[in-house]
């Protein structure tokens, strides 16, 4: 008889964990050689393997999982896992029906379990580097609806009148992190779509576009005042002069400070 596990539990030690009203992430990490018996989870999930390997069992088959691929479990999947000699860690996405009903996604999950090789879906790795890097950043979500975008291929139409707004409003709101869905609520669409709609139009999330324009209005400020970095990181809409610094090199390869004194040399 399988294992019934309530939200938010896993059999691993869990070393890091987010959450708000619609998804869970967590990192957990397992044993060498340890065997866990059949079970299943009350939500549906996704699982990244981070490291080491394990083999999944269910009643039909059982699959070596790899480094870097993903597997979904719908709720009420029941399955068996066995890490080998160098145990694993594990990044786990958890949906929360109610939150995905409240936001008219949880139509857009699949509906089997499945596994996916390493690389098949970009969102997800930036998901856990930017995880990793900042637990408490609103990039997972983005990176968690753009996931969901992946199973939506209707043609978007040549227009989109929201487009404009919805840049206007990242490129001059810097006191204010906006979400996909506070974005979506601001213009009038879908956060599915719109997440699709301006990453397919501009190239990037609506989350990287607000970073470049944060990053864009530091350099600004760089330029035109003489306030002190931790001054320009909060006008731009950083948390701080620490998030601002990596953020800045990492898009112009030098630190604010550096910047700046080329500037006077």
């Amino acid at each position: 008889m399988s294992i019934i596990l309530s939200p938010g539990n896993y059999f691993g030690k869990e070393q890091q964990v987010s959450e708000n009203a619609s998804f869970r992430l967590n990192i957990t990490a397992y044993q060498p050689d340890v065997q866990i018996r059949e079970h299943y989870h009350e939500n549906p999930y996704l699982s990244l393997l981070i490291s080491g390997s394990y083999e999944e069992i269910n009643k039909k088959t059982d699959s070596a999982v790899m480094p870097g691929e993903v597997l979904f479990r719908p709720a009420g999947y029941s399955h068996a896992n066995h890490f080998q000699e160098v145990g694993g860690r594990c990044l786990n996405i958890e949906f929360k029906p109610g939150g995905l009903q409240e936001l008219e996604l949880d139509h857009l999950l699949p509906r089997a379990a499945a596994i996916y090789k390493t690389g098949t879906f970009d969102y997800l790795y930036r998901l856990l580097y930017a995880f990793v890097q900042d637990p408490d950043s609103s990039l997972p979500e983005e990176h968690i609806i753009s996931w969901l975008c992946e199973y939506t291929g209707d043609k978007l139409p040549e227009r989109l009148p929201w487009l404009p707004k919805a840049k206007e409003i990242l490129e001059n709101e810097f006191d204010t992190h906006h979400t996909i869905q506070s974005l979506a609520a601001r213009v009038f669409v879908h956060p599915v779509y719109l997440a699709r709609a301006f990453k397919e139009r501009e190239g990037i999330t609506p989350g990287e576009y607000q970073l470049k324009m944060r990053v864009r209005k530091a350099m600004t400020l760089l330029f035109t005042t003489k306030l002190p970095v931790t001054d320009i990181a909060f006008a731009a809409g950083f948390s701080d002069a620490s998030h601002l610094v990596k953020c800045f090199r990492m898009f112009y390869r030098a630190t604010p400070h550096k910047f700046r004194a080329l500037l006077k040399s």
